[in-house]
């Protein structure tokens, strides 16, 4: 708490000193973009451009982005985007980020390592939607990261070479280099990025485990994971332009990577627990767009995980030594049609389909059983007998062996419409009907969506978003595998039973003086999946399992204010309030109805100390006060984020940035639970970072289009 504090003081001088700051210059500000015509809102400077009922922000502009190396960086400088737990969220919500207005079968998570690779300076505008029209195929909060799709008359070869090393406990490296091909019709790109090093992290868990029988067992143990591994992405595609608005494009992103975790565990529990894993990714996308308002496209995905876990420790009341081999291979279609029509006074209409179908053909086999065990399974309870009965027994998990080919069927027809009334009022509505089957479910599904927007006056926008979702879980947790950690102590056991959750909300975003945005929104959540932690009373084992809630409820207020003081200091203070509440009246023998209200404070400076040669430095901070996940408690975390950048040669093709991340340690998370006979915590290390990166761009260095996979639902 003590470092947290810091942070946070550190924080509270920073607003101190900034808040006076505020001025009627500008910075872009939040967006969504439609096909209507287009309202520029201006002042001095440029602020928000409103295309339909969107608002469209310039990245290299906002405060927080100059500094960045990379297109995921960047994205952290909106307003009200926030990382948590290596996810981002938009005003303390979900947001699904898509590219070029495509949603693809990556992952968030597989998504945030291509942007990561991609060079901060390929991105054009970029559009928040709190709530996303059909037509883009996702839905609820969503990012749009449009890319320059540049052609020249003659040809050109352009691009960049980027090196990074950082240094925490231990040391890590990235190289990268993108290409960029430009001709009349043709373009085309490619990037290759290698990240390597290693890691070291720490964890300390204490537990007070009850059992039936009335004892009570103190259980603490120490890990120390180290992970060696490489990781290689190459990107390449294509585009042919026939002419304008009618374009073909292939895409073709592939990642390889060896991750080697070595844990040694010490405590109540002893021993090592290693994890290798080898997975590959190949996606590969097809998109035609035609001047008839067009589009349709194909997409492949092919996903191969092999983990192989050795596992050997001494527990309290039983040892373990097996090695299993897990696997999730899978194989995702995705076809799509789109169709857009631009109608007289001011209308339009929108209408397509698509159609996904995966297949997860995944296993689990242990191997190296111990011999002269007997064993037996009583529903979910595995029961042991030893011949020694004055010694742990050596559990014998031959019977856990499984595997599972599971295959999943989603259809999503859509209708919308747009209007456009003098630039003023503009609606866009829609609504989507989406069938899904899989061996569990069999489900339609009506998801409506409205937008309002509403222009009173130059330089305020006022938009009423209603919509609804639907979110599905990782392949890996529907399966009916057990896996462990922490010596074993920990089981992370699988839920075929798992439902889809769906989610209703409300918001209404105010923009002011083309800078200040301001946003309060209610969202309900149907069977909200999350997984949680139980102490199991029949025997000394926490369960990790993914449950259905009853529904999560959130009522949130966001603020944005862009600060800036002459043409050395810029600025954004973002605040956020957040009513949470997690109900489960079926969750195991303890039902919980919980709720939290907790603030987000999000402050980034940037201060232009010369222009010749281009010298600027940031001071990031962010503090987040107490919260709750199901029946956990989370205590408040902060950390501060500083970096110097030196941009010099002609052009300023060369760039140079020191920089310190997590300055005070502070930036985990340390989860306990404190819950009706529930005593358990966890302390997690919190480990500075101090690096350099190095970039030099030559020919004239700009941009390509790149759209990316979904494998949030793929084993990590």
């Amino acid at each position: 708490m003590k470092k947290t504090f810091v942070s946070f003081l550190l924080l509270f001088v920073c607003l101190a000193v900034t808040a006076q700051t505020a001025a009627d210059d500008s910075l872009r500000l939040d967006s969504i973009v439609r096909t209507l015509p287009e309202v520029m809102v201006s002042g001095e400077h440029p602020v928000v451009k409103v295309r339909g009922g969107a608002l469209v922000y310039d990245i290299n502009r906002l405060a927080g982005s100059a500094t960045t190396d990379n297109a995921y960086d960047a994205l952290k400088a909106l307003p009200g985007v926030v990382e948590t737990d290596g996810q981002l969220t938009l005003g303390g919500q979900s947001v699904t980020v898509i590219m070029d207005g495509q949603v693809t079968n990556l992952s968030q998570e597989q998504l945030a390592q291509v942007l990561k690779s991609v060079p901060k300076d390929r991105v054009g505008d970029v559009e928040v939607m709190y709530n996303a029209p059909a037509k883009y195929q996702v839905r609820g909060a969503c990012i749009n990261i449009s890319f320059r799709h540049e052609t020249a008359e003659r040809q050109t070869l352009t691009g960049e070479v980027f090196g990074l090393y950082d240094q925490s406990h231990h040391a890590a490296f990235q190289e990268r280099a993108s290409v960029v091909y430009m001709g009349k019709r043709l373009s085309a790109d490619l990037m290759y990025s290698h990240s390597h090093g290693d890691s070291f992290n720490t964890r300390e868990i204490t537990s007070h485990h009850a059992l039936d029988d009335g004892s009570l067992h103190d259980i603490q143990s120490f890990e120390r994971t180290l992970a060696t591994g490489h990781n290689h992405k190459l990107r390449l595609s294509a585009g042919y332009g026939f002419s304008d608005n009618h374009r073909l494009s292939l895409t073709y992103y592939g990642n390889y990577a060896t991750t080697d975790n070595r844990q040694r565990i010490t405590g109540a529990i002893t021993g090592r627990n290693d994890l290798d894993s080898k997975p590959w990714l190949h996606d590969v996308m097809l998109d035609y767009k035609m001047p008839s308002g067009t589009n349709i496209g194909a997409e492949y995905t092919y996903y191969n995980s092999p983990q192989t876990q050795r596992l050997s420790s001494v527990l309290t009341d039983r040892e373990l030594n097996y090695l299993v081999n897990n696997r999730q291979r899978l194989d995702i279609w995705r076809v799509y049609a789109r169709q857009e029509h631009s109608l007289k006074d001011g209308w339009g209409l929108n209408y397509g389909a698509s159609y996904i179908r995966s297949t997860d053909d995944s296993r689990q086999e242990y191997e190296e059983l111990m011999s002269g065990q007997v064993t037996s399974r009583q529903g979910d309870m595995l029961s042991l007998l030893s011949s020694n009965d004055n010694a742990n027994p050596l559990i014998d998990l031959s019977a856990r062996n499984s595997s599972a080919k599971k295959r999943e069927n989603t259809v999503n027809l859509y209708a919308g419409f747009n209007k456009n009334f003098n630039n003023k009022l503009i609606i866009d509505a829609s609504l989507a009907a989406e069938y899904y089957n899989s061996t569990a479910w069999n489900e339609w599904n009506w998801l409506p969506t409205l937008n309002v927007t509403y222009l009173p006056a130059e330089g305020h926008v006022l938009q009423l978003s209603v919509g609804s979702d639907t979110s599905y879980p990782e392949y890996w947790a529907v399966q009916d595998f057990i896996t462990y950690s922490n010596g074993g102590y920990d089981e992370i056991v699988g839920n075929p039973a798992l439902k889809p959750s769906h989610e209703y909300s409300a918001s209404l975003t105010y923009v002011m003086k083309n800078k200040y945005v301001f946003r309060g929104w209610f969202s309900y959540t149907d069977d909200h999946f999350m997984q949680t932690l139980y102490q199991r009373s029949d025997e000394l084992t926490e369960t990790f399992r993914w449950v259905n809630f009853d529904f999560q409820q959130q009522a949130g207020l966001m603020a944005a204010v862009p600060l800036r003081l002459g043409g050395w200091y810029s600025g954004n203070l973002t605040a956020t309030g957040v009513w949470l509440r997690h109900k489960d009246s079926d969750f195991y023998d303890i039902p919980f109805d919980r709720s939290k209200l907790l603030g987000i404070f999000t402050l980034k400076n940037e201060f232009t100390i010369s222009r010749k040669p281009e010298i600027v430095l940031s001071l990031d901070g962010q503090v987040q006060t107490k919260a709750i996940q199901g029946n956990y408690d989370l205590p408040a975390a902060g950390r501060v984020d500083a970096a110097v950048q030196l941009k010099f040669l002609k052009n300023k093709r060369a760039t140079l940035k020191v920089y310190c991340n997590d300055m005070f340690e502070t930036s985990h998370i340390d989860p306990y639970i404190r819950f009706r006979g529930q005593d358990f915590g966890m302390k997690m290390s919190s480990f500075r970072h101090v690096g350099v990166t190095f970039s030099y761009a030559f020919g004239s260095y700009k941009e390509k289009e790149h759209k990316e996979v979904d494998t949030s639902r793929f084993m990590k």
